[in-house]
């Protein structure tokens, strides 16, 4: 979806990404053009994924070659540098074994690029910022192993001003409250909200008691006069969004 320019100062869109699809590296940075240099290129992976995996590693310390070796082990096992940085933030897989100074390096990368997105999106309206808020939270979320329902606060603008994990369970459920969700929207003066939850499954079709517990905060959130945006569905490759797809 998204990609930096080639100085890292800004995100522009590629136009061939649909709306509604989820691609985790639309926020994060590229280094500039031979930054790595001799950096192979792979048909199945984005260049950018090698060659800024390839840089930060370099930047915490490994030299050139080695550092070019280890970003070609770790795509060729996780496909994606958001799959790599989600990887490094739970200590799986053998990016465990990368040095301390590297993995705290990606930790830290990973964070920042979720700082300055959602900055981004407290600048205007989250629902007209659609394609940015799937690739946030696909980056977030579809390397979860369990599901955890996340709540996105909106103001009266539709700009956000507050997110948080509210429910968080196994691989196929995640026990949610709609009292505490609205308590917490309250307490945050927000107007309404989006729902959010990941399926660990890949399968981004909400189940029956998906459908029967977003009904229920619908109704919690219209007492106290609250706004239920949408609720998106993170899967492996793709955000659904219910409202959408004519389910909400």
């Amino acid at each position: 979806m998204g990609k930096c320019t080639p100085d890292g100062s800004r995100l522009v869109s590629r136009p061939h990404t649909p709306p509604g699809m989820a691609d985790g590296m639309a926020f994060l940075t590229r280094p500039p053009e031979g930054l790595v240099p001799g950096l192979p290129q792979a048909k199945a992976v984005g260049p950018d994924d090698r060659q800024c995996l390839a840089a930060l590693l370099g930047a915490a310390g490994m030299a050139q070659a080695q550092a070019i070796e280890q970003a070609e082990a770790l795509m060729g096992e996780y496909a994606t540098l958001s799959a790599v940085l989600a990887a490094t933030a739970q200590h799986e897989g053998s990016v465990s074994l990368l040095p301390e100074a590297a993995r705290v390096l990606l930790i830290l990368a990973r964070e920042s690029a979720f700082r300055l997105h959602r900055a981004r999106l407290q600048q205007g309206s989250v629902l007209h910022e659609r394609p940015a808020l799937n690739a946030y939270l696909s980056a977030l979320m579809a390397h979860e192993k369990t599901e955890q329902m996340r709540v996105v606060f909106l103001d009266a603008a539709n700009r956000l001003v507050g997110e948080e994990v509210m429910g968080r369970g196994t691989v196929d459920h995640a026990p949610v409250y709609p009292r505490e969700i609205v308590r917490r929207a309250l307490a945050l003066r927000a107007r309404g909200f989006v729902l959010v939850h990941n399926h660990p499954s890949g399968d981004v079709m909400p189940s029956a008691e998906d459908m029967s517990m977003t009904a229920q905060i619908i109704a919690a959130a219209r007492v106290v006069g609250l706004h239920v945006a949408d609720h998106l569905i993170v899967g492996r490759e793709r955000v659904l969004s219910m409202k959408e797809a004519g389910l909400l």
